[in-house]
């Protein structure tokens, strides 16, 4: 049964093994973020991992040391000394944020800093984080709980609305 897991790989290596692991007829996937560049004489957009040193496979048991041997993969993401499974409800979610491509400045309405929040339109709709801060633009962290890891993503405020606690 196909699975979804985790690696490590080098820092900036991401897409070279994502591909790397593409061309072994395995499937890899690395989200990325764009993000407008500021040089000297020209802006450009650029697309960044979304999270620096991971990759995720979504592979068979036994395709799990073809991983291993694929250069720029250092080993499994382990908790407890087991390979951490990742749930495709997260790897969905991580697919909906890059394609939202959300980046909105706004004023902060009435949420207030560490209030739950729900989002209520678009890819991420029904998601539900944690405004972590402000600053003219609310940033949502979400947690990916199989990974241990927070995403902490910008929000338009109109589409937050505050969970009570």
């Amino acid at each position: 049964m196909l699975s979804w897991y985790a690696v490590y790989v080098n820092v900036k290596h991401e897409k070279k093994v994502v591909q790397k692991l593409q061309d072994q007829n395995l499937q890899a996937y690395s989200p990325v973020v764009k993000k407008l560049q500021q040089w000297s004489d020209r802006k450009k957009w650029v697309e960044f991992p979304m999270l620096s040193g991971y990759v995720f496979v979504h592979i068979l048991e036994e395709d799990k040391e073809k991983v291993l041997h694929c250069p720029g993969v250092f080993s499994y993401i382990k908790f407890n000394g087991v390979e951490a499974k990742v749930r495709a409800s997260e790897i969905d979610i991580l697919k909906s944020i890059e394609l939202s491509g959300y980046d909105v400045s706004q004023e902060s309405g009435d949420l207030k800093l560490h209030s739950s929040v729900e989002i209520t339109q678009g890819h991420l709709k029904g998601l539900k984080g944690t405004v972590v801060e402000f600053k003219n633009m609310h940033y949502v962290q979400i947690q990916l709980e199989s990974l241990h890891q927070n995403i902490t993503i910008k929000l338009p405020p109109q589409i937050l609305k505050q969970i009570p606690n």
